[in-house]
């Protein structure tokens, strides 16, 4: 989860650096999640922005986490990556995962 949402910033960020990558159930797109998961106030903490539960974020706010999403980078990703998804991650869900694997495909990496 946490830890892929790091190796997938790490390898986008870093491209010449990482030969390969396995990120399990790794968190993509914070924009995505934050409406899919039980932990929305991680999501903003991610992104450096405060939680309330009595408001939704706002475009500025949605663009602001999206900025500091893994799929930001998915665009500079070279490294070859074996994504690991499970339907039963309480925290993440699956389609996180599927939303990189989609990315890498329209690029021609290897995912």
């Amino acid at each position: 989860s946490h830890g892929g949402f790091l190796s997938l910033h790490l390898i986008g960020q870093y491209p010449e650096m990482y030969k390969a990558c396995i990120a399990r159930n790794p968190v993509v797109n914070l924009v995505s999640m934050i409406g899919s998961t039980d932990i929305p106030d991680w999501c903003m903490f991610e992104a450096g922005l405060p939680y309330s539960m009595d408001s939704l974020p706002d475009p500025s706010t949605l663009t602001q986490m999206l900025n500091k999403s893994p799929i930001r980078y998915a665009q500079q990703v070279k490294t070859p990556v074996l994504l690991q998804l499970g339907e039963e991650d309480r925290r993440v869900p699956n389609k996180q995962g599927i939303e990189f694997y989609r990315a890498m495909k329209a690029r021609d990496r290897k995912s």
